[in-house]
């Protein structure tokens, strides 16, 4: 009675199926904050997590998670470090 786990790729169809918005966003959200505003990364680890708990592959909704959680991470700290003067950002 033990059904095979889906393939990666049935995975992310279902979860496309069932839950566009969150595959969409977390794609779309974590690609946006590592090129352009890392604040965005706080979407891609909402999306993911809601991700992992839909898909029966947890491991991908959390790939989103730690992309958008290092973004927004690496901007506040970014942040922190150009308030104490350590960093010096372009065009100041």
């Amino acid at each position: 009675m033990n059904e095979p786990a889906p393939t990666l790729m049935e995975d992310i169809e279902r979860a496309g199926e069932d839950h566009m918005l969150h595959l969409l966003g977390a794609i779309v959200s974590a690609v946006v904050s590592l090129l352009l505003i890392p604040i965005v990364g706080l979407v891609a680890v909402y999306s993911g997590y809601r991700l992992s708990t839909a898909m029966h592959r947890s491991w991908f909704g959390m790939l989103f998670v730690a992309v958008g959680l290092t973004s927004v991470a690496l901007w506040i700290l970014t942040l922190v470090l150009w308030q104490l003067g350590y960093v010096q950002l372009p065009g100041t």
